[in-house]
């Protein structure tokens, strides 16, 4: 039988044994407890069945270094243009462009791990850093706007069954200046967001049909490898809901 005190000791060996490891080149940080901070989050272990992954120090720290003219709030992260390019719109200049660049890098980060509301904005910046112009700066405020309005949000993760895992894909057709569609995808196990993909499609289609297949197709790796994951951790997946 697995006690309390059997765990305890396990976790005592096995943290002897990465520190005799990995110790050379630091030695291991241990924390006890429900609240965990790790890479600029916060793991909420409080609630029983619940993780609730927080960032707000994060946002918060992004938002201050912001020049003035991204002050404000916005209800929504991107409007309905987010994907439209102006060619003859006026390019940043190299330092513009590379407090663009590093604020695109810090809201992918954001994004993938506490705040996927942001990911498909987020989505668009990425395409724009070689060559950012004015327009592009416009729409990085706005979510830097969106989320001085949701500071407070956080990302809450529950299960309701480890057996069956539910995915949502969807395409979005000829959505970008090259006519590409954009491919968006999430994953649950019953509460919240616990992984999502926002990301242009790689080759044209001729119609919404056709995008919506290539965007399942896109999906298609994380779904086998969360199913094979899943197993290998000991659950009996029956079967991915797509």
């Amino acid at each position: 039988m697995l006690t309390t005190s059997n765990c305890l000791t396990s976790n005592a060996e096995i943290i002897e044994k990465l520190n005799g490891v990995y110790v050379k080149e630091a030695p291991l940080v241990v924390t006890r407890g429900k609240v965990h901070d790790y890479l600029s989050m916060t793991l909420d272990y409080s609630v029983d069945g619940q993780c609730k992954v927080i960032m707000k120090d994060y946002v918060e720290a992004t938002l201050e270094a912001l020049p003035n003219d991204m002050d404000g709030e916005a209800a929504t992260p991107a409007a309905h243009h987010l994907f439209e390019v102006n060619e003859d719109c006026d390019k940043l200049d190299e330092q513009t462009s590379e407090l663009f660049h590093d604020n695109t890098a810090k809201l992918l980060f954001l994004s993938k791990r506490a705040r996927p509301d942001i990911q498909t904005a987020v989505a668009f910046s990425t395409t724009r850093v070689k060559s950012p112009d004015r327009d592009d700066c416009k729409k990085l405020a706005r979510v830097m706007k969106y989320l001085r309005a949701t500071v407070n949000l956080s990302l809450i993760l529950e299960e309701d069954d480890l057996n069956v895992v539910k995915w949502w894909v969807d395409g979005s057709f000829a959505v970008h200046p090259d006519m590409k569609s954009h491919t968006g995808a999430t994953m649950s196990l019953g509460k919240g967001s616990l992984y999502s993909a926002s990301t242009r499609q790689k080759l044209n289609t001729k119609s919404s049909t056709e995008a919506e297949l290539v965007a399942v197709n896109d999906a298609m790796p994380q779904v086998l490898w969360t199913r094979y994951f899943l197993e290998a951790q000991g659950y009996d997946v029956k079967g991915s809901t797509i």
